[in-house]
Parts: structure tokens; C-alpha cells; sequence
């Protein structure tokens, strides 16, 4: 493997409609590369299967992105960043690449990766910042699960700009409980002199509950609406990293009957039209693998339908009347 020749500068592009798609163990050796993986990087299966992406790794990559990248899955979280491969034959290729550790009863098993092409102001901006990063002076310059930040306090600055939902919500309803308390600490300012001690007393008890259950409000359902999307990104991609026997929120007992319920009620039931499909194709596969005349490929085709082997489903959860 060792004997491949050198990266060149020639790039190779990735189509639009490209898909690569690799599996590895928990140690990091590939289990599985679709035809797409093999086609772009120009490896033969057999060179893959118990190896691991090191074999495949650009120079031009610094340490850096690795080691954030297993920061991140070790973590149980998705990674998601820009990375420049070597080809077996020589030259590059730039993908898009979202790595998802598959979790089966609460384990994780392997992970998943999917590249895609990017585009060329994302090849830019990674190859501006991984040759910082390989200067040993990325001064101002971090890396966050796969994304580029800057550090210190522009950093901190970013972080606040680019937060989600459950923040924008919070900060919003901490707006809307300082302009409340403005407005209530005025009027009875200019009532004071119109007020019994008791009376004021009484007015700002209700004002000062007015702001906090205005603020909580806002906290509940920002903590609600993150907690949602966020089960459901994560849940996306197990479905999305193969994982067709993931569950959507089983702690969880019947889904609401609001939008919040529509949409995981969506959701798993795209889940197992998938399973569904998946398991067509899985019987096909063993069909065809079985009445292989080459050894070869049936070997391949077994080691695909083990590789995606889809796992007992989780019930369908009873749709509620809207």
C-alpha cells in the first residue's frame, strides 16, 4: 500500500451527484466502501477492507482536523468538515464529509461516513485554514467538530451569532422581559406619589412576576424546541449513516398532538418505508448472492447485506387526530 506514488497537484472533481459512502469498525479499519468510494479514490476493494483511512490521507492535511475529528465521534457527536484525500494513482480529490458514529441499543458499533462534493468557496476557505494549521502558528484559528472558527473572543462572538435556535429564543425573551420591566418600572414611577407603600409593594411583586414567567416561558420553549430538532437531526443521521434501525426519542411515550408530534410521527414512518424498501433490496441481494456463479462476487454481496443488516424496528407510534 505504501508503494503508491506520491500526491500530485492534479484535483480531481467530484460530480454533483457523487455519493461516497464508507463504513469502519470502532478502531477506525474500513468494513465497507460502496462503488462510488472505490471509483473516485481508485482502490480495489481488497486494498480497503481492514485498513484504515490513513492509507488514503493527504499530506496536506494537518494532525489537527484528524484529531478534532476523533474528538468529536469518541464523543458520540457528529463530525462534518472539508477533507482533501490522496488517490491511489496520484492527484486529490476535496469531499464533503460527515462522519456519524451508528448507535444500536445505546452502542456504537461503527461509523459511518458520506461524502459529497463541496463547494469551491468551501474548498477555499479549508485549504486557506489547514495551511495555517500545518504552519504551526494558527494563531486566531480553532476547529469545532469539523467547522472553522476563530478564537478567542471573535471567536466567542461567532459562536453567539451562528447559535440556535434555543439561544436566539432565549435572547428574545430576555429582551422582551427587560422592555416589560422598563415599561412597568416607568409607569409606577410616575404613579409613586399617587401609591400607598402597600400598593407599590403589591405592583412590583407582580411586575418582577410578570418578567419571570415572561422569561421562563421563553426558556420552556426554547428548551422544548431544541430538544426536538435536535432528536431529530440526530436521528437523521442514523438513517442517513445507513443506520435504518435507528429510534426516534424512545424515552419518550406518545408524541404530542401539535406540530411537534406530526413531525416525528414523519419521520419514523419515513423510517420504516425505508426499512421496508431496505429490506426488499436486502432479499434481493441474497437471492442474486446465492445464485452467484463467481465466488467473488458473492462474496461481495454478502459482506454488504451483513454490513447494512438491518436491525429489529421499533413500533410506529399511534398517530394522534390533528
Amino acid at each position: 500500500m505504501r508503494d503508491d506514488p506520491p500526491p500530485q497537484d492534479t484535483e480531481y472533481t467530484l460530480h454533483d451527484e457523487h455519493c461516497l459512502i464508507t463504513r469502519t469498525d470502532a478502531r477506525g479499519r474500513i468494513i465497507y466502501a460502496n462503488p462510488a468510494f472505490l471509483e473516485v479514490s481508485g482502490y480495489a476493494r481488497e486494498d480497503l477492507i481492514g485498513k484504515g483511512h490513513d492509507t488514503m490521507r493527504h499530506p496536506d492535511m494537518p494532525l489537527a482536523a484528524y484529531d478534532d475529528l476523533w474528538r468529536t465521534i469518541q464523543r458520540g457527536q457528529s463530525w462534518t468538515g472539508v477533507i482533501k484525500n490522496r488517490r491511489k494513482h496520484g492527484g486529490h480529490y476535496w469531499s464533503l464529509a460527515s462522519i456519524t458514529p451508528v448507535v444500536e441499543r445505546g452502542v456504537t458499533v461503527c461509523y459511518a461516513c458520506v461524502r459529497v462534493k463541496p463547494t469551491r468557496a468551501q474548498i477555499d476557505a479549508a485549504d486557506s485554514a489547514y495551511r495555517r494549521l500545518r504552519s504551526g502558528l494558527p494563531r486566531g484559528l480553532r476547529l469545532n467538530a469539523g467547522r472553522i472558527r476563530p478564537a478567542g473572543l471573535a471567536g466567542r462572538l461567532h459562536d453567539w451569532q451562528a447559535a440556535g435556535i434555543r439561544a436566539r429564543m432565549l435572547a428574545w425573551a430576555a429582551l422582551a422581559s427587560a422592555l416589560f420591566l422598563a415599561a412597568g418600572g416607568y409607569a409606577l414611577h410616575g404613579a409613586a406619589g399617587e401609591m400607598s407603600a402597600a400598593e407599590l409593594a403589591v405592583a412590583a411583586v407582580l411586575l418582577a412576576g410578570g418578567v419571570l414567567v415572561i422569561f421562563a416561558s421563553g426558556w420552556a420553549y426554547a428548551r422544548s424546541l431544541s430538544r426536538l430538532l435536535a432528536t431529530a437531526t440526530e436521528f437523521t443521521r442514523q438513517i442517513a449513516a445507513g443506520n435504518l434501525g435507528a429510534s426516534l426519542a424512545p424515552d419518550q411515550p406518545d408524541p404530542p398532538d401539535d406540530e411537534t408530534g406530526a413531525l416525528r410521527f414523519s419521520l419514523e414512518a419515513t423510517r420504516r418505508n425505508l426499512v421496508s424498501l431496505a429490506r426488499d433490496a436486502h432479499a434481493g441481494l441474497a437471492d442474486a448472492a446465492a445464485d452467484s456463479h463467481e465466488p467473488a462476487g458473492a462474496e461481495d454481496l454478502r459482506h454488504a447485506i451483513e454490513v447494512f443488516r438491518i436491525r429489529p424496528a421499533h413500533p410506529l407510534p399511534a398517530r394522534q387526530p390533528m
